[in-house]
């Protein structure tokens, strides 16, 4: 038996009284599992696209338990920040396959969940899953002290693709935060393009109200 943290990304109807889950875990990357009886109403509700859960599953991927570490208030979030879940979820499920202990992916959802139950501003905590997510899929993108004073201009410099850097010096200032989103978007749309993948959504619809 295996059990890990994970992120659910993906649940579909399998067979007659079935479910068929992806999930993302940093331990062990990307599964496909499938949950027997998923669709009673005692199991139902702990598979939802979105949510942290403990999973275990053993050796045939058969999804033996979940427990929820983190949901989000869907019945409360408005239709961009519906989207955000959607966006996240997709990204995941087409980019990271392996596992990277390293990765700072369930953290940095973890946050961007919190900041959107609580209603706060969740572009920073976007931005930093979205970099997060292409450095673990090896599309980091170049951060290099020309690239972002292209982007943000001459007020700040950057030493060696520092991510943390780049986002405390992003984090006050939602402007930039904004100018940093368009970048992203560009960036994203680029590698997904090179990968014939196509968004099913405009990624500007998840920030449009933020």
């Amino acid at each position: 038996m295996f059990k890990t943290s994970a992120i659910i990304t993906k649940v579909e109807n399998y067979k007659e009284n079935h479910l068929l889950i992806s999930v993302f875990s940093s331990e062990y990357g990307k599964k496909s599992l499938i949950v027997f009886g998923g669709k009673s109403k005692k199991k139902n509700t702990d598979f939802v696209k979105g949510l942290i859960s403990e999973i275990e599953f053993n050796k045939e991927n058969s999804c033996l338990n979940s427990s929820l570490i983190q949901s989000y208030n869907w019945f409360l979030f408005d239709k961009y920040r519906l989207k955000v879940i959607d966006y996240i979820c997709f990204l995941i499920n087409k980019l990271l396959f392996l596992e990277d202990r390293q990765s700072e992916i369930l953290n940095t959802y973890q946050r961007l969940l919190i900041s959107m139950n609580n209603n706060s501003n969740y572009l920073i905590d976007l931005i930093q899953l979205e970099l997060e997510i292409l450095k673990s899929s090896g599309y980091q993108p170049d951060l290099s002290d020309s690239v972002i004073k292209k982007v943000l201009g001459d007020g700040f410099s950057i030493n060696r693709n520092s991510y943390d850097e780049l986002l405390n010096y992003l984090k006050n200032n939602q402007d930039l935060q904004k100018v940093f989103s368009n970048f992203m978007e560009k960036v994203i749309s680029r590698v997904l393009n090179n990968l014939n993948i196509n968004l099913p959504f405009n990624r500007s619809e998840i920030i449009q109200k933020n």
